[in-house]
């Protein structure tokens, strides 16, 4: 495998983005709600970060359903609370290519330019 070089990257990126605008895979299930896997925070009740597990599983159907692929966004949010150090890798390599200085500011405008594709 070569080298990922900042143009690989985006055009993996653009590439996936594209790929989830074209998902419908909830409008061809019967019920959406089969396409949630199960998670259950009593599975991860020795995480440090336990409080944002519990307060994730009160709307994480609900944020499911709401999402173009309900099997896909709660494959990716389960881990990403599981895991928030995944999202600080993600913010951080932003910051440092774009010479960003606040965190919040960084995840608002990801989530802002990510939003816009799956309009």
């Amino acid at each position: 495998m070569g080298k990922l070089d900042s143009k690989k990257i985006r055009s993996l990126i653009i590439e996936e983005l594209n790929y989830l605008i074209e998902c419908e895979c909830k409008a061809d299930a019967e019920d959406p709600r089969t396409l949630i896997p199960d998670f259950s925070s009593q599975a991860h009740a020795e995480y440090p970060q336990i409080e944002m597990i519990a307060d994730y599983e009160i709307d994480r159907e609900n944020s499911a359903l709401n999402a173009k692929c309900p099997g896909s966004y709660a494959k990716t949010a389960d881990q990403l609370v599981i895991n928030p150090e995944f999202v600080s890798a993600v913010i951080s390599m932003l910051m440092n290519k774009s010479g960003s200085t606040c965190p919040q500011s960084s995840a608002k405008a990801l989530n802002d330019i990510v939003t816009l594709y799956n309009m």
